[in-house]
């Protein structure tokens, strides 16, 4: 069966294809959209295309309710009307609008002037019947009107829908890139430490959850996992190192500068250039800031979102890590 993401992805190229070569009415095409917005859970989404498919709701008074109102504006159904001096909405359903084109293009059709042929024995020809040049007129006119208003609609939801489209390709993409990268470290951190790997579990589940205080232990896990990865790739020492005359502990608890001196011995390498380079600093930096948030985790809240964007900077920071 497939995902949620994969349908919406290709739902949205479906209408899309269907505005863009006019396949079906604009009308369809906005009850699919209603499916897309609740496939990606845009349910902001899902109440202006329910405005749009059920009518705009009003109040006790005649007025469009603030939520027909806002569902109007982004819909381009607005404009400003000179006689109230003020802003007005358009709100002849879709379904309607597109009926009373069809229905105006019929009257067309019949529309037309007749040949007629007028004789007389007089010396001047009696005038000729009107014709129907001014009724003509008048539907082209309305078409136009009609058409107008559509146009906007249309135009409103073909921006939403182009926009679900690319963030739905985008992420995939990235999700692309970090599971290829998730499988290089899953691999090579199984192979040098096992815990680090049942922690990272137990980091996804704390993930998993609604409470903000398991958020706070997905972070502080992260700082943990570090420890573990430093404790394999360079083990404290009781003795500090020299570097640039300058005595840099490297003890159990100096986990950042673990790795950092870590990384300064794998400095002779090709890939040690390709991912690092002299940007050691700034390597050291990052560490600062994952370790900073582990540890802002065990003290303070942290939201879902926060929490999320430590644990991934960790993971791609061990990636570089192991890949020396």
């Amino acid at each position: 069966m497939k995902s949620r993401s994969d349908q919406a992805l290709e739902l949205s190229d479906e209408i899309l294809q269907n505005i863009e070569l006019s396949e079906v009415p604009l009308q369809t095409a906005i009850q699919k959209t209603l499916r897309l917005a609740r496939l990606i859970n845009d349910m902001e989404a899902v109440e202006w295309i329910r405005e749009e498919l059920k009518g705009f709701s009003r109040s006790a008074n005649g007025n469009l309710t603030s939520t027909a109102w806002k569902a109007c504006k982004r819909s381009n159904r607005t404009f400003y009307d000179q006689d109230s001096d003020g802003e007005r909405a358009n709100t002849q359903s879709v379904s309607v609008l597109e009926q009373s084109i069809e229905a105006l293009k019929e009257r067309m059709k019949v529309a037309f002037d007749v040949n007629v042929s007028v004789s007389s024995a007089a010396q001047y020809n009696p005038p000729l019947p009107p014709g129907n040049a001014m009724e003509r007129k008048i539907i082209a006119s309305q078409i136009a009107g009609y058409t107008e208003k559509i146009e906007k609609v249309r135009s409103s939801f073909y921006d939403y829908i182009f926009n679900v489209n690319f963030e739905l390709k985008f992420s995939d993409i990235t999700e692309d890139i970090f599971s290829r990268q998730r499988l290089f470290v899953d691999k090579k951190l199984t192979e040098i430490s096992p815990d680090a790997v049942r922690k990272f579990v137990s980091v996804h589940e704390n993930l998993r959850s609604e409470n903000n205080e398991d958020w706070a232990n997905a972070v502080h896990s992260c700082r943990r996992i570090l420890k573990d990865v430093a404790d394999v790739l360079y083990p404290p020492k009781a003795e500090p190192v020299i570097v640039n005359n300058k005595s840099i502990k490297v003890g159990e608890d100096q986990v950042i500068n673990r790795l950092i001196q870590y990384v300064d011995s794998k400095s002779e390498s090709k890939r040690f250039e390709e991912l690092v380079g002299s940007h050691l600093k700034y390597l050291g930096e990052r560490l600062d800031s994952v370790y900073g948030a582990a540890n802002k985790g065990s003290h303070a809240e942290v939201s879902h979102e926060e929490a999320e964007r430590y644990i991934i900077f960790t993971y791609l920071l061990i990636g570089d890590l192991l890949a020396l």
